[in-house]
């Protein structure tokens, strides 16, 4: 079955919207690690949810404050510089 899984991660700019499709249960973890490889493309609070196509229902939801966006988005660039130097 074709994408049984659809992921909206999103903030207050309709720009940033960003939707996924996977055939893979997506859990919160996994919907946790979603939001934290694509925290640099949204600002503010961040929210994402996750549904199920063929029952119709939300089967996962997470919510960023703003102020944990920003230490996620310090964090990864902090990582990125790390890489970078010892490359």
């Amino acid at each position: 079955m074709k994408n049984r899984y659809r992921v909206e991660i999103y903030d207050a700019n309709k720009n940033h919207d960003v939707t996924l499709f996977t055939n893979e249960k997506v859990d919160r973890e996994y919907l946790a690690e979603l939001v934290i490889t694509n925290i640099k493309n949204f600002q503010g609070e961040v929210k994402a949810f996750a549904f199920d196509n063929i029952k119709k229902k939300k089967i996962s939801a997470l919510l960023y404050d703003s102020s944990v966006v920003d230490f996620l988005q310090k964090s990864a660039a902090k990582a990125t510089r790390i890489e970078v130097e010892f490359v």
